[in-house]
């Protein structure tokens, strides 16, 4: 069984890779690793602290603390994404929450997607105890998706709910500190080599008030341009005060030091796995958005080379690649009927876009010069 085996031929539009709460009881697939729980009835301190010590994103391992009184289903997935360096925007006047913050199983369908293109395989959950039943489906569901290992750290008594979804997969149970500390001190291999080290990437969240801005590139082809109603709330100048630097032809040089600070923002303050892969090739190629919204599935997994300037996103580099495998992911996990186009966005996720592209302090492309323009350009004077 798989986490959509429920789906039948009359349920339209929907892939069967969707992403849906439910999990495989009784499962015996023995390359998923069975569901530990280490009962600390007497909350020793030395386990919660070795499990906090024991997040280590560098070889996929990672420890949340859920939020205390957690109030809505979506919370312990932004508790997650929070873990992986992800954070939700902040909501101001001019930009509201996203919806999908709200949204339960958007929120766990973007944590999905981060879990499997970053790499994450094991998964430790202080507090478990306080969790309600609500929260055990979506994270063993998250568990069969992502072939995760699973650690609950519990230190009361589960309610009936939460037992009963327990008895249906299989799990080690921890009873002794030693055992429980011995599972935790564990040390995993670390990711592959040719992984962008996205757990190294912290900068300021929200942003400072003296963060330097950076411009957009142009677009690489007349054929293709930024209009007026392209995120229409982006900030055509920085604020009066504040340091501007340009960014140099990205399409051509991803080693840029001007890069680094913007690619940064990029990882660390968009949560949402298509918008993140949006501005990154917004950052990359100046690609308008228009263009983003038909590119082909294909062309996103393209690794080609760039030398021949055909389509933006040939040759991603490493940073870029774990952006483009999240967006994948989530359009796969979504089931949407734009599988075909996965950075599609429709029109009222745009102001959104607008919000995290202003979160990095990047601008919008400086505008081109036209050849009636260039003809007015006053002549210079000796």
């Amino acid at each position: 069984m798989t986490p959509t085996a429920h789906l039948t031929p009359s349920t339209p539009l929907v892939d069967p890779k969707a992403w849906e709460p439910v999990w495989s009881p009784g499962e015996t697939d023995p390359a998923l690793p069975p569901l530990t729980l280490i009962l600390d009835p007497h909350d020793h301190p030395a386990l919660t602290t070795t499990a906090l010590a024991a997040h280590r994103p560098s070889a996929g391992r990672i420890t949340v603390h859920p939020t205390p009184l957690t109030p809505t289903g979506a919370t312990l997935a932004h508790d997650l994404m929070r873990a992986y360096g992800k954070h939700l925007p902040v909501p101001e006047d001019l930009h509201p929450e996203p919806a999908w913050v709200r949204h339960t199983d958007d929120s766990w369908r973007n944590t999905a997607a981060w879990t499997t293109a970053l790499g994450i395989t094991h998964l430790i959950v202080c507090r478990a105890h306080r969790l309600r039943s609500g929260y055990i489906q979506h994270l063993l569901a998250l568990r069969e998706h992502a072939r995760l290992k699973l650690t609950l750290l519990c230190h009361g008594s589960f309610t009936d709910n939460v037992q009963q979804l327990l008895s249906t997969v299989r799990h080690d149970d921890l009873n002794t500190p030693d055992a429980a500390l011995r599972h935790l001190q564990h040390s995993p291999p670390p990711l592959t080599d040719g992984n962008f080290p996205w757990w190294q990437v912290r900068p300021s969240f929200p942003a400072r008030p003296e963060e330097t801005w950076f411009r957009l590139p142009p677009p690489p082809s007349g054929r293709h341009r930024w209009e007026d109603r392209h995120y229409a709330m982006i900030a055509a100048q920085p604020p009066p005060d504040a340091r501007l630097l340009s960014l140099p032809p990205t399409r051509w040089d991803h080693t840029h030091p001007h890069l680094a600070p913007a690619i940064a923002r990029i990882h660390n303050r968009i949560a949402h796995p298509v918008h993140a892969a949006r501005v990154a090739l917004h950052l990359l190629t100046g690609a308008p958005p228009d263009q983003l919204n038909h590119l082909p599935h294909d062309d996103l997994t393209s690794s080609a080379s760039p030398d021949h300037g055909q389509h933006p996103t040939e040759g991603l580099p490493p940073w870029a690649r774990p952006l483009a495998q999240a967006a994948l992911a989530l359009t796969e996990l979504r089931g949407y009927v734009h599988a075909n186009t996965p950075l599609f966005i429709p029109k009222w996720e745009e102001h959104e876009v607008s919000q995290a592209i202003e979160g990095c302090r990047l601008l919008l492309p400086a505008p081109a010069r036209t050849p009636a323009a260039a003809r007015r350009r006053p002549a210079r004077r000796s």
